[in-house]
């Protein structure tokens, strides 16, 4: 079994309640002179929804093509309703979530749903894992890598993790705002450098914050990789043993925490992607293609089949058996 943990959609049924009440959703559905329909936030951010994002039919045939089995799907990330007023976000996860679980108890054994939650409101946010949990079984939720500015270690956030902990939910951290964005605006560097340093910034923060110090049962996929973190852990083993600031919080080696986390394999690079499995270790790594996004990686299946360095065991742990462990697949 192939299963890709980082495959993003836009569900029917959430178009259909934007359509039916745009003010309760927080957005509108608008079409250009080309018939192509777009989702425009009150924010006023705007996000083109293709077709491979609303039907799940055809995102199963495409990524039956590049040879997956099972997609975990999520929301796409520009969609998330993190901007807005806690009661608009509740609605749109509710929908969204209960749309996905649709799709996965529709196609059974090829799709799994990943929540979405009003990370805006805690307390919020907590409601809503408990009840796709409890409603829908989901076992997997994404959070952005920040929240208005503020890293994973605030205090405030620290109820969440506690309950995912509890629920032995997955969390997936996708970048959602990135970090220097004012200088980020050209070249897309906002997604090929913002996207990984907010993933990096969020590990670091869960580890020196001292999150999974308290929480030594709490489950983190990252996407991208893992960001920068891979490559440079070294520098951070150095800095606990060097800067007080470092180890103020934690009492174990940086390695340990690292090492407990999971990465997708979404880096593009075969031997990059050799470098993680073998760091990180061939059960800590997932199948992520980032599909349907043109940051896609459509060949991600053939890539770690190709890498001559990985057993056939780490082969089956990073393209499926991973995922069906943490998942109970």
């Amino acid at each position: 079994m192939r299963a890709d943990i980082h495959s993003h959609t836009a569900p029917a049924k959430y178009l259909e309640a934007i359509r039916r009440d745009p003010r309760s959703m927080g957005c509108r559905v608008e079409k250009d002179d080309q018939g192509r329909e777009s989702v425009v936030q009150d924010n006023g951010r705007s996000t083109r929804v293709r077709t491979n994002l609303i039907e799940p039919e055809l995102r199963l045939r495409e990524m039956a093509a590049e040879q997956v089995d099972v997609i975990v799907e999520s929301l796409l990330p520009p969609l998330l309703p993190l901007w807005a007023p806690t009661a608009v976000g509740v609605r749109v996860c509710q929908v969204v979530n209960d749309a996905i679980a649709e799709d996965a108890k529709r196609y059974p054994g090829r799709m799994v749903g990943m929540a979405i939650v009003p990370f805006q409101d805690v307390g919020e946010a907590i409601c809503e894992l408990d009840r796709v949990v409890k409603e829908h079984g989901m076992r997997t939720v994404l959070i952005p890598a920040s929240h208005h500015g503020k890293n994973l270690d605030e205090a405030e956030f620290f109820p969440f993790f506690e309950r995912a902990q509890e629920r032995g939910v997955l969390i997936f951290i996708h970048p959602h705002e990135v970090a220097a964005a004012d200088r980020l605006k050209k070249y897309a560097l906002a997604n090929l450098i913002g996207n990984p340093l907010e993933t990096t910034i969020a590990q670091a923060s869960l580890i020196f914050g001292g999150v999974l110090e308290r929480l030594p049962e709490l489950k983190i996929c990252c996407a991208h990789g893992g960001g920068y973190s891979p490559w440079i852990r070294g520098r951070w083993r150095h800095g606990q043993s060097s800067r007080y600031e470092a180890r103020e919080v934690i009492t174990r080696p940086i390695d340990e925490y690292l090492g407990r986390m999971y990465f997708d394999t979404c880096v593009f690079d075969p031997a990059s992607l050799e470098f993680l499995i073998k760091t990180m270790g061939s059960d800590h790594v997932l199948l992520g293609t980032d599909y349907p996004t043109p940051m896609m990686g459509a060949d991600q299946v053939s890539l770690v089949n190709q890498i001559d360095g990985l057993t056939a065991k780490d082969k089956e742990n990073v393209l499926g058996g991973n995922a069906a462990r943490l998942l109970g697949l």
